[in-house]
């Protein structure tokens, strides 16, 4: 399967370069980014002399060649049937380039789906030389390697286009990359969600969590039960934007992500954080519950299904969970179960858990739910530090990394920002902090998910100000090795690719430590 003038990159694909080595090759920013390299060791410069590789996150292996390719005008595309999705977002780069696809041109970009187990679902390897070959085993794989082609090239159109020759080969560390977006607390649009997607797909993030009913707001049309978007889709915190997602919003939605290699996973956090339920339906608390209206501060932890009305209470999850899962094909469901304090607590976390699994999926809950006696397949979402999550690791529950003092980016981008929580981290959480995460400790982990909670999040601006830069250094955790990882070198790539966020319409954190002083706010 490998072209007879192709580097041959099977036998060493995983084998690490030494982390020095590659951060010099990738970090070097040569004259088009304006910056040196004088701290570089003077082998590592000289081995680094061409154009600037700045591709974010981080890849597994690059082997730079001698020279360039040049081109303009037009290019040879050719991609395979199987290959939808790379083959529509590389039309869409090229396109938006000006660069016009015609068989007779001088260079072609070939997609290939290539049998290398090597290079696992997500891997891929990226070929510059007289041409240009993106091959992976799937069509997700040749979409992340139409990314890093992305990154390569300019954000804009240019009279002619330079790319170093060289090979990139490529693989996730991690097969959860992912971002959660509390749409519950304050409604965040279905045009800014799907903003939001191609942002993700740009930094090959792949898990989309949808925070999709609290207390002060319930999201997502469940037919069976109308008065949840009637009443609890009337709601949100004060000061954020009401509303909810049809059925049909939210299935469009989910084509669109996977489209572009993401999966959307939903939660209907119980049995706690359920306030807009309950105002919705009377019935579902407990009968010596006053409080029935729907809610709008800030407080947690007082809200829960009445536990001990369970012929009201298991029928009405369950009816929810049969439309959530008609809604969304991902193989999990999030079921929330955090904050809460109630004698049958673990019961509930069990019974929801097994629903769930009745329904062919696998069930998420947050740490709390590891009381709950589960299958050991749950999943484990992780948001305290220092959590002991020691005997659920020990039944082999896989986690997802979600420490609030690295990745609750409703924090500040610096400490002291204005409209931001300091509760988990007074310092707030810098891009240094979230980049400096080290997941190896954690022997079941299956990935990284930043979360923005919404108290303080209303508007779309808002909203990208606290996920960018910082998610980029999210991504790059999840998708980068530790032991190659290096802020200076991130620093030196994320900082080149500010005209590909301007061209996202990203209305990003101005971050000093990318030397972005001046800018988008």
């Amino acid at each position: 399967m490998r072209r007879a003038d192709e580097p041959n990159l099977l036998g060493a694909f995983f084998e690490m370069k030494p982390s020095s080595k590659l951060g010099a090759l990738l970090a070097c920013l040569i004259a088009a980014a304006g910056i040196g390299c004088s701290h570089a060791p003077p082998a590592a410069v000289a081995e680094a002399a061409a154009p600037v590789v700045r591709i974010v996150p981080l890849p597994r292996s690059v082997e730079a060649h001698s020279g360039e390719l040049q081109f303009s005008g037009a290019v040879a595309l050719e991609a395979p049937v199987a290959a939808p999705n790379a083959r529509r977002a590389l039309e869409e780069l090229l396109a938006g380039l000006g660069l016009a696809a015609d068989d007779a041109a001088a260079v072609r970009i070939r997609l290939q789906l290539v049998d290398d187990a090597a290079l696992g679902p997500e891997g891929y390897r990226l070929v510059v030389g007289d041409g240009i070959a993106l091959s992976a085993q799937t069509d997700t794989g040749l979409l992340h390697a139409v990314q890093s082609l992305r990154q390569l090239l300019p954000a804009q159109a240019q009279p002619e286009y330079r790319l170093p020759r060289l090979v990139v080969a490529d693989a996730p560390a991690y097969r959860w990359r992912g971002v959660s977006l509390d749409v519950a607390r304050s409604f965040l649009p279905v045009d800014y969600l799907e903003r939001h997607i191609d942002r993700m797909v740009f930094f090959k993030l792949n898990r989309l969590h949808l925070h999709l009913t609290d207390d002060q707001g319930w999201r997502i049309e469940i037919k069976r039960y109308p008065k949840l978007v009637e009443i609890g889709g009337a709601s949100a915190v004060k000061g954020g934007r009401t509303g909810y997602y049809t059925q049909e919003e939210l299935k469009h939605l989910v084509a669109y992500a996977q489209a572009r290699g993401i999966t959307i996973v939903p939660e209907i956090d119980m049995p706690g954080h359920v306030q807009s339920a309950l105002a919705s339906y009377n019935e579902l608390a407990c009968d010596d519950v006053d409080n029935l209206s729907t809610y709008s501060g800030l407080e947690v932890g007082f809200s829960v299904l009445c536990l001990y009305k369970p012929d009201v209470v298991y029928p009405f999850v369950r009816n929810v969970l049969e439309e959530v899962v008609a809604i969304f094909p991902s193989p999990e469901i999030h079921v929330g179960g955090d904050e809460v304090k109630h004698p049958l607590y673990a019961d509930f976390v069990a019974r929801a858990a097994a629903m769930v699994e009745e329904m062919g999926r696998t069930a998420i809950v947050w740490e709390e739910g590891s009381v709950a006696d589960t299958r050991p397949d749950v999943l484990l979402q992780l948001w305290n530090d220092n959590y002991a999550i020691d005997a659920a690791v020990a039944k082999g529950h896989p986690l997802i990394l979600s420490p609030c003092t690295y990745f609750y980016l409703d924090h500040g981008n610096y400490a002291g920002q204005p409209g931001t929580y300091d509760w988990c981290r007074k310092e707030g959480v810098p891009l240094e902090r979230v980049y400096g995460f080290d997941p190896t400790a954690f022997k079941t982990a299956v990935g990284i998910e930043a979360a923005l909670w919404s108290e303080l999040v209303h508007s779309d601006a808002t909203a990208d100000n606290r996920l960018w830069p910082r998610l980029a250094a999210v991504a790059e955790v999840a998708w980068s090795p530790v032991e190659q990882r290096d802020y200076a070198g991130f620093v030196q790539r994320m900082s080149t690719l500010r005209p590909h966020l301007d061209a996202l319409g990203i209305r990003y954190h101005a971050e000093p430590d990318l030397g972005w002083g001046e800018g988008r706010h």
